[in-house]
């Protein structure tokens, strides 16, 4: 039985995350509740480490725009402006990157809102866009993309959204355990 669902983003700053290189300047602001990467920068860590979960969160992608959501720093779900675009590879919006483009597609506009609710148990991923099922207990056999926090296949760890890619706006991140 799931259990309640805790917000990751509080909607005022960033408590809870922290900056993949602190060193590096990063672009990331909250503005009226949003969290918002404003131009290429720095990838933001959730603090907190995370097994088998469900995590929901709306996001909005400017024309062109490219970012991603990592999940346990592995497993990454594209989050790109690709409606109305072909891919003759997994890299579209929605895609399990390098791995399994959507089972349907449901991608909005660049500046609409999408939601993008992601179900891990095990190594296994499924992922709901936009209401619809696109991933459905997908065996992960490894980390996907390039950019991973660690090559291997452990149950556990953070969440990183990218911000060295390009801008994207975030709200209603929150997650709860399986």
């Amino acid at each position: 039985m799931a259990s309640n669902w805790i917000n990751l983003f509080n909607g005022n700053d960033l408590t809870g995350w922290r900056l993949r290189y602190p060193e590096r300047e990063h672009k990331w602001i909250v503005r009226d509740g949003v969290l918002i990467n404003e131009s290429k920068g720095v990838d933001l860590i959730t603090e907190k480490e995370f097994g088998d979960f469900d995590l929901h969160l709306e996001y909005m992608m400017p024309t062109d725009s490219n970012s991603g959501i990592y999940v346990r720093g592995r497993y990454e779900i594209q989050m790109l402006d690709s409606y109305g675009k072909t891919y003759d590879t997994p890299s579209m919006n929605g895609a399990i990157y390098r791995v399994k483009s959507p089972d349907v597609e449901v991608t909005k506009p660049a500046r609409e809102w999408q939601t993008l609710d992601i179900t891990m148990v095990g190594v296994a991923m499924t992922v709901r866009l936009n209401g619809s099922l696109i991933h459905d207990a997908v065996e992960l056999k490894g980390p996907t993309g390039s950019n991973w926090l660690w090559n291997d296949n452990v149950p556990r760890g953070p969440h990183f959204i990218q911000g060295d890619h390009g801008p994207v706006h975030l709200r209603d991140i929150r997650y709860r355990e399986r």
